[in-house]
């Protein structure tokens, strides 16, 4: 990848969150991207820099089990693809999960489309205030995970 379409790619995912943040996504529920975005396996971790949890960063973590819930019916919320992204997660991932969806995308990676997920999560006693990075296929095989 040059560093031109690099850099291309990462100002269209900055502008795409910062417009779907704003707007098109109920209060307390994850920002839902799908403008047919395309990463490669190096391009898809800047969504995890850009991810922002603060929402979440002072929450403790004994909460995360009713506010994933919550996320994932707002998610619901926010149409057909968005509802495939939610039932997805449920699927994939116990409910118990510590961690709280914040921002959810249905993308391409390297040509094969892919939901990003970027939660936030923490120690078991603690707060919400790590954040970590799931690329699930539509199967819901997991493609990617980091965490930081």
């Amino acid at each position: 990848m040059t560093r031109l379409h690099h850099r291309l790619v990462l100002a269209s995912m900055i502008l795409a969150m910062t417009a779907f943040g704003t707007s098109g996504c109920t209060a307390g529920g994850p920002t839902w991207v799908d403008d047919g975005a395309s990463y490669t396996m190096t391009s898809v971790e800047a969504v995890l820099d850009a991810a922002d949890i603060s929402k979440q960063s002072s929450r403790a973590t004994t909460a995360a089990t009713k506010l994933r819930h919550d996320a994932l019916t707002s998610l619901r919320r926010q149409g057909d693809s968005a509802a495939k992204a939610a039932d997805l997660l449920t699927a994939t991932f116990p409910p118990e999960t510590r961690a709280v969806p914040v921002y959810v995308e249905s993308a391409s990676l390297d040509g094969k489309p892919v939901f990003i997920v970027v939660e936030a999560t923490g120690p078991k006693t603690g707060t919400l205030n790590m954040k970590r990075l799931w690329v699930l296929g539509e199967d819901g095989s997991v493609i990617l995970a980091r965490s930081r």
